[in-house]
């Protein structure tokens, strides 16, 4: 029997989670999503009815899940079949649903939601949640207090797909526009939108600030060339640790690596020591760039000359709302997932702690190889303490084995696609929209697993320009210090911790990711020529090969 056999089709989930997690992450990082998807659908009508995930072997996959389920082959010799959406009465409710509420603009009436209303009602629901006092709370009120994080993550996760919902919306309209009006490219659609992000560019901006000011004092400069552990040490009692100290009270609940239950910058002082150390002598700022905002402006100007009437209307109204509506808020990100995800993992490890001191488990970490039920049980004392050590060593070995696994790309047969003119036509547009941003997301199983002939390795474009250096390859955050400037970064993915390596670099090129990914966007933020979607370009480059990244072209080319 394969490692890998499921019922239905499924794609594997590089972007977010290319390493096998661990079950706690499955409880809180995952059936969130599910949950929260399927009321998110199910208010705005979604002809889906959740984001559903899979894991095998601590590999995780996903997909869209169908109302009715996927359609039988039979459908693929009879398409007209696909018109048995009516007598389904779910089916039909969402889709006469989904057509009313593009009729009503329900996508364009919320995209001021998130300041408007998420975000209060996020942080109002989160405030008590970050006072909990971990340390002093007996087993009883962690138990709670875990309860509330998992309730506030299936909450978050509504808001959250929404946001992503109307972006995609949005975004496409917005395309379509540019393309029927103007006949632009993707890139230069995004290029007329393109305001910076200052949750993007607010932490890079901190710490260049911190490391040009040390850079600046002889004492603070001589004691971060040591070793980062050492240099922390050395820099105790010094303005440069108060600085540090602040700093991570807002920013340190990012996780140093992944959006798994990694160590956050809170418990790693040390990797943004780091950083900043790369930063030191850095020339780079990263500010709004009013000159490109200048030449945004006036080509906006000269594109909206030249309508008149509707054509004029339809591209100012799309404008706005495609500003609006940015491709990436790294803020409600940070929010909704990033904070909870960190206050879960502290509260795990105050559990795992405490079960050591009982002996009743060898490490605090271990409590990562429990499922949610299972820790939660264990706190109030529901469940068999004594069988915990036998099973956290049982679920350790399989995770350590999972890691010499090779999981496949797709699991079973890609369903049919329905005929969208089966559908109520203004349905359908909004269907055809959704399709063509989800396939933006990930890259397609076309691209190139070899160099050329011609040395040459293909992906997808994910921001414009051209530029040379070395190649330096890098999987996780541990390895930030080994950047140095100009260099070409090669990496499975990147994740919002990624982002304080980009002034440094001449570009990005990525194994994982589409023209919409987080490595892809932040790129384009940052005007960093970069390739995303090479599937293995980690492994078919060398550090130290020099590299020209043709970012318009999705092209990189092997100099020596």
């Amino acid at each position: 029997m394969s490692h890998w056999d499921a019922k239905g089709f499924w794609m594997r989930d590089n972007i977010h989670w290319p390493r096998p997690v661990h079950p706690l992450f499955v409880s809180y990082g995952l059936i969130p999503i599910e949950v929260g998807s399927a009321h998110a659908y199910e208010e705005w009508s979604m002809p889906s009815l959740k984001y559903a995930y899979l894991v095998l072997h601590g590999y995780v996959f996903h997909r869209i899940e169908s109302i009715g389920g996927d359609a039988p082959p039979i459908m693929e010799r009879f398409p007209l079949l696909f018109h048995l959406w009516r007598i389904n009465p779910l089916l039909r409710s969402r889709v006469l649903g989904f057509g009313r509420f593009i009729r009503e603009k329900g996508f364009e009436k919320h995209v001021n939601d998130w300041r408007e209303a998420w975000e209060p009602e996020a942080q109002r629901r989160l405030e008590p949640i970050r006072d909990f006092n971990r340390a002093n709370a007996s087993m009883e009120e962690l138990a709670n207090h875990l309860e509330q994080l998992y309730d506030f993550l299936c909450w978050a996760w509504n808001p959250h797909c929404k946001i992503v919902m109307l972006g995609m919306y949005i975004r496409g309209r917005w395309l379509e526009i540019c393309e029927k009006l103007f006949n632009l490219t993707e890139y230069e659609a995004f290029e007329l939108v393109q305001i910076n992000d200052p949750a993007v560019l607010n932490t890079m901006n901190r710490l260049l600030t911190l490391a040009r000011r040390a850079a600046a004092d002889q004492t603070v400069s001589e004691i971060l060339s040591l070793p980062s552990e050492k240099a922390l040490q050395g820099l105790s009692h010094t303005w440069f640790q108060k600085e540090l100290d602040q700093f991570l009270e807002s920013e340190g609940d990012r996780p140093a690596d992944s959006f798994e239950f990694t160590p956050t910058w809170r418990e790693m002082p040390e990797i943004v020591v780091g950083i900043i150390k790369g930063l030191l002598y850095s020339d780079n700022s990263i500010t709004e760039d009013s000159e490109f905002q200048a030449y945004r402006q006036q080509r906006i100007k000269e594109l909206s000359s030249t309508l008149k009437g509707k054509e004029r209307e339809d591209f100012d109204a799309w404008l706005e709302l495609a500003e609006e509506a940015q491709p990436l808020s790294e803020i409600h990100d940070y929010i909704l997932l990033t904070v909870p995800l960190s206050l879960t993992r502290y509260a795990a490890i105050e559990a795992g702690r405490r079960f050591v001191q009982e002996n009743i488990l060898d490490s605090p970490d271990d409590i990562f190889f429990l499922y949610r039920e299972e820790l939660i049980s264990a706190l109030r004392t529901n469940y068999n303490l004594a069988s915990l050590k036998g099973l956290v060593a049982e679920r350790k070995a399989e995770h350590s084995k999972n890691f010499s696994l090779v999981p496949p790309q797709t699991i079973g047969k890609m369903p049919i696609a329905p005929p969208f003119h089966v559908f109520p036509p203004i349905a359908a547009e909004g269907m055809k929209i959704f399709v063509k941003q989800y396939s933006l997301l990930e890259a397609q199983q076309g691209a190139s697993l070899e160099l050329s002939p011609e040395g040459e390795l293909s992906g997808i474009p994910g921001s414009p320009g051209v530029a040379e250096g070395s190649v330096r390859i890098i999987h996780t955050a541990e390895e930030f210090s080994l950047v140095q400037e100009g260099e070409v970064l090669v990496c499975p993915f990147t994740t919002p911790t990624w982002t304080v390596l980009f002034p440094k670099l001449a570009a990005l090129v990525t194994d994982s990711g589409g023209a919409l990914s987080h490595a892809a966007i932040v790129s384009r933020e940052y005007r960093l020529p970069s390739i995303v979607g090479t599937i293995k370009a980690t492994k078919i480059l060398h550090n130290g090969q020099r590299v020209r990244v043709d970012g318009t072209a999705g092209r990189l080319q092997v100099l020596d």
